[in-house]
């Protein structure tokens, strides 16, 4: 750990962090728009030979591009080293112990204004100065914008918007001029709009360094534009998962999640779906990375029988999956019964249990919901104790359902002082799939 001075306050930052990071950590907000802390800088990133937007084909010049890639990124996280008075970019320059550095200085402000202009020369920009951006209901325009050039989907949520209001925009910035570049609704999960594209290539790197897939890329035009499009003429040719990387990294609303009104019920409408409001994405991802314990974690949090309801479940979450409108649904039932029968009790490690409270509580039927009740009760602290007038335990799962759903399980034995079955929970109770 070293120590350096950010605009006059001593801020502690580790050696491999760079100014921005350092500052983020203070919480001393430097603009930026191409940086991403899951990203790699853009600086360095190399074009591919075309990109397509639709329609249109775009191919790189390679005289616009040195071989080393993309010389810089936005331009905008600038600061001024106290000691040379230089400018350096915050997401590109380690600390040092003892540097002195100030991200509020007029010539930092001066370099930021410019470098915005730039941006904005390219990009329509009437809602930044618009005088009702809070409230407008951009059905029509008193302002008498337009419509080409009028508030995106964006407006209040975009990047672009808040850098602007931070660093201020300089009085001579061009009126943006219409691009009508295609917008593109057609392609399941998010819709695409080119005109609002400012080059960042934040979802390129995503989709290349997070995801693996370079389903899209960037190229340099012959006016030094860069342009981002996807690598052959349609994003499923160009080996698309869909996987939406880009449209989270997204900041200006290029790419947006199609009819996301809700985000929970929209952008999880298989958790929206759960009666039991697991964490569906989350277990799946642990099954991905074949984490069985850490899946069934994920999943007890919901329900305590994870391989019994991996065999039964009616799936109101695969009837909602987005994944429908791509190619077909994930079997999240399947892949629960999956962790369920692969898993082992690794899981216990993670699963937080109260300390005792010294309560004791009865619950009358050992069916589903009398077993879920016990098993979050004991998660609580309780001493509990589950009573049911059938020999042995279950409820519906065990009568209801016919015998070929699911293989013989076994269940604590009766209790020697009563006529009726007994089971108590010294312990958070297995899965009847996983039960010794």
């Amino acid at each position: 750990m070293i120590t350096v001075t950010i605009n006059g306050n001593a801020v502690t930052a580790e050696t491999t962090d760079s100014i921005l990071k350092a500052a983020e950590r203070a919480d001393i907000y430097i603009p930026t728009l191409c940086y991403h802390p899951d990203l790699p800088p853009r600086k360095g990133g190399m074009p591919v030979h075309v990109v397509y937007q639709g329609g249109i084909r775009f191919e790189n010049d390679p005289s616009k591009t040195p071989q080393t890639g993309l010389e810089s990124g936005c331009g905008l996280c600038v600061v001024e080293m106290a000691d040379s008075g230089e400018l350096e970019p915050a997401c590109g320059t380690l600390v040092a112990e003892g540097m002195s550095i100030l991200t509020e200085s007029d010539k930092v402000k001066a370099r930021q204004r410019e470098k915005l202009k730039e941006i904005l020369a390219d990009h329509p920009h009437a809602c930044l100065t618009c005088a009702q951006q809070e409230g407008c209901p951009r059905t029509q325009c008193s302002s008498n914008v337009p419509e080409k050039e009028r508030c995106c989907p964006q407006l209040g949520n975009c990047q672009l918007q808040k850098v602007a209001d931070y660093i201020g925009m300089d009085p001579a910035t061009p009126k943006w001029m219409p691009t009508d570049l295609p917008v593109i609704k057609d392609d399941p999960l998010f819709d695409r709009d080119y005109n609002l594209c400012i080059g960042c290539t934040r979802c390129v790197r995503a989709c290349r360094d997070l995801r693996g897939i370079e389903a899209i890329g960037f190229v340099v035009d012959s006016g030094g534009k860069i342009r981002v499009g996807s690598v052959a003429p349609t994003l499923r040719e160009s080996a698309c998962k869909f996987c939406t990387a880009c449209v989270e990294v997204c900041q200006t609303g290029a790419i947006l999640d199609k009819g996301l009104k809700n985000k929970r019920e929209d952008l999880l409408p298989c958790v929206a779906a759960c009666p039991a409001g697991i964490n569906i994405p989350w277990y799946l991802r642990f099954v991905a990375q074949r984490k069985m314990d850490e899946a069934l974690w994920v999943i007890r949090q919901g329900v305590p029988l994870p391989g019994i309801l991996g065999r039964v479940c009616t799936r109101p979450c695969e009837e909602t999956c987005r994944r429908r409108d791509v190619n077909e649904p994930i079997s999240i039932c399947a892949l629960k019964r999956f962790a369920a029968d692969n898993g082992s009790e690794g899981w216990k490690a993670a699963s937080l249990k109260a300390t005792d409270s010294g309560r004791k509580v009865a619950v009358v039927g050992a069916g589903p919901a009398g077993l879920t009740a016990a098993f979050y009760l004991r998660k609580l602290g309780h001493s509990v104790t589950v009573f049911d007038s059938n020999e042995k335990p279950g409820g519906m799962m065990r009568y209801g359902i016919p015998d070929t759903a699911f293989p013989e399980t076994c269940w604590t034995r009766k209790s020697a002082r009563s006529s009726h079955w007994v089971l108590t929970l010294c312990r958070p109770p297995q899965s009847a799939m996983n039960c010794p």
